[in-house]
Parts: structure tokens; sequence; C-alpha cells
């Protein structure tokens, strides 16, 4: 997903929000802007609302039906551009430095709300929700910083351990594995018996295709921290100590995780250490590899006949188990949030309450935009009746595994230095996978790197 000089991009980030000359950065914020600072009204006289988005799913949908029907509703009219992710946190961060209210609304990646949030650029949202019972409460968790709730979470994807389920039940592969270990084929529970599988399904044939035993994100500057952090957390390694004064990243959990995490990558596809989310998803809609890590809402893209030879076969259980019994995911969150300096900040809030009502909440979800934010939603009909046409397997079948995920899933090191701090391990982990250097000299390299940003 993002590439290396993305992430030089981001070093320079949190410097603008601290320092930057602020008329250079007004200037460039109304450039980049792209309309008048702080329209309130449309040529009709109404109120019109500027929101930015990714350009996802979510964002689309958003942007081609829910915006459309929030004027019809109310007269006010949204204005949805869909940016990519790293252009979303830039555009912020100069708009922000500049005090620009030319934008009211943001989509934003969960872990941008310390950064934000300790800068104060965001409206507290904790009176706008009135029934937060029924939000997952992780989702929640993620979008509050310093007791504040800064954002509306729109939608969740937990890792999970994706399986192709046609492999498993194949009784050829289940004799070949019996007389191979000897033990029974089943969906993995732990991180051994997932090594196991992974070593005896790498390079066997299935239907045609050549079979890797597993995939998952591993490109440099994103990917690979994103997947690391699902070993790390089911090893029991904690990359900081409590107040994130000091990296932790050479404790024997994080090297037992990395340890696993780098023997696991001889058995990806070839090319793995460039593998992004699409490359993941190209993988399992071919059937080229029988297991991966991948975000939960990744398996619409393999249940489109379009461009999928694996409808329905994708199934999903949560990340297997560490050493110490522990299973728990890496958490992706989209949430939406306000900008402090727009002129309309009542009518956005109320904007983005209407975009998570229980009904929309559905409709995302129904419309491909992730994975739902309310419990509720997770025992709706419109979603869990609905099957997958011509074949006859459950479209939503990984809504059990994504709520299970939620109850253990941990997000990114939540707090305002951690875009710097991924550049700094994603370096070394790639530097790892690629025979570079050994486990214990990059975790070193990545502890004194990640404690000189702290220490500045």
């Amino acid at each position: 997903m993002k590439k290396e000089t993305n992430m030089k991009v981001s070093q320079k980030r949190t410097a603008k929000l601290r320092i930057g000359a602020l008329g250079v950065i007004t200037a460039a914020a109304v450039a980049l802007s792209g309309c008048a600072a702080g329209a309130p009204q449309n040529e009709s006289g109404k109120k019109t609302l500027n929101a930015i988005f990714l350009p996802a799913d979510w964002g689309k949908v958003v942007q081609e039906k829910l915006a459309p029907e929030y004027e019809k509703e109310t007269g006010v009219k949204v204005n949805v551009e869909l940016v990519g992710r790293d252009a979303i946190h830039e555009k912020m961060a100069t708009l922000f430095a500049g005090q620009d209210s030319s934008y009211d609304i943001f989509n934003v990646d969960y872990n941008w709300i310390p950064e934000f949030g300790k800068g104060g650029h965001l409206v507290p949202l904790d009176n706008a929700i009135q029934d937060k019972e029924d939000f997952l409460p992780l989702s929640l968790k993620v979008a509050t910083w310093d007791n504040k709730l800064l954002g509306i979470p729109q939608t969740v994807h937990p890792a999970t351990l994706w399986y192709n389920s046609a492999l498993y039940g194949d009784q050829s592969m289940k004799d070949q594995y019996q007389a191979e270990t000897g033990r029974a084929l089943a969906v993995p529970k732990t991180m051994d018996e997932w090594l196991t599988q992974v070593k005896f399904f790498n390079g066997k044939t299935f239907k045609g295709q050549k079979l890797s035993g597993w995939a998952a994100q591993a490109a440099k500057g994103f990917g690979n921290v994103h997947t690391w952090l699902s070993f790390a957390y089911s090893f029991g390694c904690n990359p900081f100590n409590a107040d994130f004064t000091k990296s932790t990243l050479t404790t024997p959990e994080c090297i037992g995780a990395t340890e696993r995490w780098s023997e696991m990558m001889k058995y990806m596809p070839a090319g793995a250490n460039d593998f992004t989310y699409d490359s993941v998803t190209t993988a399992a809609q071919q059937g080229s590899i029988a297991t991966a890590i991948q975000w939960s809402w990744g398996q619409t893209a393999t249940d489109n006949p379009s461009a999928s030879k694996t409808v329905g076969d994708w199934q999903m259980t949560t990340i297997p188990t560490g050493p110490t019994g522990i299973s728990s995911a890496h958490l992706a969150e989209w949430v939406i949030s306000v900008s402090k300096y727009s002129k309309n900040t009542e009518e956005a809030t109320k904007f983005a309450v209407w975009l998570e009502s229980k009904k929309n909440d559905v409709l995302q979800a129904n419309n491909g935009g992730g994975d739902p934010v309310r419990a509720s939603s997770y025992s709706d009909p419109t979603l869990t009746e609905q099957k997958i046409e011509g074949n006859g397997a459950a479209r939503f079948r990984r809504l059990p595994t994504t709520l299970e995920a939620m109850k253990t899933a941990q997000p990114r090191p939540f707090f305002p230095g951690e875009e710097s701090w991924e550049t700094a391990l994603s370096t070394e982990l790639s530097a790892i996978s690629l025979g570079q250097r050994g486990v214990q000299e990059g975790l070193s390299r990545a502890n004194d790197a990640i404690d000189k940003n702290l220490s500045q």
C-alpha cells in the first residue's frame, strides 16, 4: 500500500504540525483545498459541507449514495472528495496548521487521532452519539484521545486468518496431510499448527494451481508492520513501555514473534516483500495460496465472480494463538471526524452521526463498505441472511469471526508519534525479511531509531 517515499513524507508531517511557517502553510492550504474557505452555502442558498473520504468502498458509498440521500432528507449538500490515505493526512496537517476552514469533515485512520487530538484540531463528539452502547467498545476506544471522542467509527476490519475451505475439505489433501504429519487436517488454532500446515501446503498443486503456504501484506512502509503486529500481539510482545517513552522491541516476546514471522516469510509467494493488500487479494482470488493474514472485509473481493476463481471458498478464523495462548489481531479502523476550524461544526456533526445510524451502518456494509461498527448490525438479517447469487454461500459469513476478533484485537501503538514509529520499524523488518539483517540485530537497530525519535 504505502511506498517508501510515502513514509519519508510521514516523517515530515509531524514537523509541519509542530513548526512550519504559518503564512506559507496557509497559502498552501488554500491552494490544496480547491474551494473557497468556509463556503457555508451553495448557489441555492442552502448549507454546504465539504468532506474528504478515503477512495475505498466506504468512501465511495458515502459519495455516491449517502451524501445525495442526506441532501434529499435535509437540504444540506455534502461535497465528498475521495483522496488517498497519505494525501488525507498531509492535507489535514496543512489545513490545521493554517486553521483553514475549507473542509468540515475528514475520514481518519484511527492512528491519527492521538496526533490531531493532541493538537486540538478535532471537535469532541461525546455528546453527539446517544446510543454508544451499540458501538463495538474497541471501535470507540481508538477514536478517543484525552478522554474525548474525536471520531465516530465508520468501519472496522481486524486482521483474520483466511483459509481456503475447498482445500481444507479435499480428501486427497487430508490423506496426504495425515500421512506426512500424523495429524488430521483441521483449521489451525495455534501458531505452531499453522506453521506445520503452511510448510505442508507450500509447493503442492490444487485445482491446477501451485500453492504457496500463505500470503500477507509485507511491503516496506506499511504492510510489513501491520502483518507483524498480529504475530507480535499473539506472542505477548508489547512494542513500548506503558507511557510510550521507551521502545521495547528487544524483549524475548518480541524477538520470538519476529523470528516466527521471519520464518513464515519463506513460505509466501515469489515477490512477497512487495506484497500489498491488493497482492494478497489477487492471490486469494486465483487460489494460489492456502492461507492468509488479511483484513476481514477483503472477503468481499474473493466472492466477486468477475474477478475470482474462489467464490465462496474463503473462510475465516481468528489469528492462531501464540505460546502464551493469546490470539490478538492487528486492528484497522476508519472514523469520521469534524474539523475544529469548520464554520459548520454543528451541521457537520449531524451528518457524521447520521452516517453511522443503525440503518446506514448496515447499508455501508451491504455495499462493500467494510465491516460494521455497531453490535446490532452483526445480527441484522439484511446481512446475515444474504447468500452469494449462484453459489449459496453466506455473503457475510465472516461477521461472526470479525466480531470475535474485535474482542481481543489491538490497535497500532496509540500515541502521537505512531507514523514515525512505523517508518523506523518497517525499515528494519524489510531488512530482516530480505536476509540483510538477523532478527536481533534488526530489532536492536529499530529500538535505537525509535528511542532517538522519542527523545526529540
